[in-house]
C-alpha cells in the first residue's frame, strides 16, 4: 500500500518548515501526531527521509529526489481538483446574441430555451438588428454569437449555415405576376426594388440579385426592416425579394408571395468571431446546429430546410 496523500503533505511540510515542531504550527495538528506520522511513512517506504538534530530536521541526501517527486504528486492532485471543480461548477457569466430581423423562428427560439436549460447561471442578452447591420452586432463587438442570414461580408467570423432559405418575390397584389404559381426574378428587372439599407455591398448585391442582372438595379426605396418592407410593396412603391417563410409571419393585404425559381437562396447561420470568442460560443452554436437538424428536414441537395 502506498502513502497517503496526508503522509506526502506531512513529509513535504516538515521539509519545508525544517522541524516537526514548526511543521505542526502550519498543519495545525498535534507534534506528537505528526511525528509518529512521519516515522510511519519513513517506515513504510523503507526510506529515512530526515535526520534529527537538537534544532530540527533537515532532508538526507538520498531523499531529495523522493521529496522532489512528492512536490509533483501534490501539485498533480492540486490541479486534478481544480479541473474537477471547474467541471461541477456551472457556467456562470452572459452571452451576448444577436439576431438579424427575419431569424426569429421557432428552431431559434427553441436553441435560447436550450441554452438556458442547460447553464441556467449564464445571462443570456437578446438583440434584434436591421438590415443595417448583416452581421447582427458582431461586426462593431456588440455580441458574441449571431443568428445572420448570408451572404454578408464576413471577415473575421466564422458562419455555420443551420437552414437553406429558398427566395420569394414580393409584389403589389395587383401586379401581373401576383396569381402566377412561380416566376424568373429576372422577370421583375424592370422594375423599381427596394433594397436593405446597409453599407455591405455584400448583402446589399444579393438582395437585390445582382448576379443575374446585366444593368445595375432600379433602386426606389431602402429599409432596415421586414415591415417597412411589406409597406412600401403593397403601396406599388417597388418589389423585392423576401425568405420563403416572410409570407406566413408577414401576409397582409395588397401583397403578394410568388415562389422564384432562380434567385441564388440564402441561409440562416450561426456566426462568431474567428479569434476571442466567448467559451459559451462553443456550446451554444452545437445547441444550434443540433436544434436546427431537429426542426429541419434535407432538400434534394441535401440541404436543410424547414419541416
Amino acid at each position: 500500500v502506498g502513502l497517503t496523500l496526508q503522509q506526502y503533505r506531512y513529509l513535504v511540510a516538515v521539509a519545508d518548515a525544517g522541524s516537526i515542531t514548526a511543521a505542526a504550527r502550519v498543519l495545525r495538528v498535534a507534534q506528537p501526531s505528526l511525528s509518529a506520522q512521519v516515522q510511519a511513512a519513513e517506515r513504510q517506504l523503507g526510506l529515512s527521509v530526515f535526520d534529527r538534530h537538537p534544532g530540527g530536521v533537515s532532508v538526507r541526501p538520498e531523499a531529495r529526489d523522493f521529496l522532489y517527486s512528492a512536490r509533483s504528486v501534490l501539485a498533480a492532485t492540486e490541479q486534478a481538483e481544480a479541473v474537477a471543480r471547474r467541471a461541477a461548477r456551472p457556467h456562470a457569466g452572459r452571452l451576448r446574441i444577436g439576431m438579424i430581423v427575419g431569424t426569429q423562428l421557432p428552431a431559434s427560439a427553441a436553441c435560447l430555451a436550450a441554452m438556458r436549460a442547460r447553464f441556467p447561471a449564464v445571462s443570456l442578452e437578446i438583440a434584434e438588428y436591421g438590415f443595417d447591420d448583416p452581421s447582427a452586432g458582431l461586426a462593431s463587438g456588440a455580441v458574441d454569437v449571431a443568428f445572420v442570414m448570408p451572404p454578408f461580408a464576413a471577415d473575421g467570423l466564422r458562419v455555420r449555415p443551420l437552414l437553406r432559405v429558398p427566395l420569394v418575390a414580393v409584389v403589389p397584389a395587383r401586379h401581373p405576376a401576383a396569381a402566377r404559381s412561380q416566376i424568373s426574378v429576372t422577370e421583375l428587372f424592370a422594375e423599381p426594388w427596394i433594397v436593405a439599407e446597409t453599407a455591405d455591398p455584400v448583402c446589399r448585391d444579393f438582395w437585390l440579385a445582382a448576379a443575374l442582372r446585366t444593368e445595375p438595379a432600379r433602386v426606389s426605396h431602402s429599409t432596415r426592416s421586414i415591415d417597412k418592407f411589406i409597406q412600401l410593396v403593397a403601396a406599388g412603391e417597388a418589389v423585392g425579394m423576401a425568405a420563403f417563410w416572410v409570407p406566413e409571419l408577414f401576409a397582409r393585404p395588397g401583397v403578394a408571395f410568388v415562389p422564384l425559381t432562380d434567385a441564388p437562396p440564402s441561409a440562416v447561420a450561426v456566426a462568431w468571431p474567428s479569434v476571442g470568442a466567448s467559451p459559451l460560443v462553443t456550446p451554444f452554436v452545437e445547441i444550434a446546429t443540433r436544434t436546427f437538424r431537429a426542426a429541419a428536414r434535407p432538400d434534394a441537395d441535401g440541404v436543410l430546410r424547414l419541416r
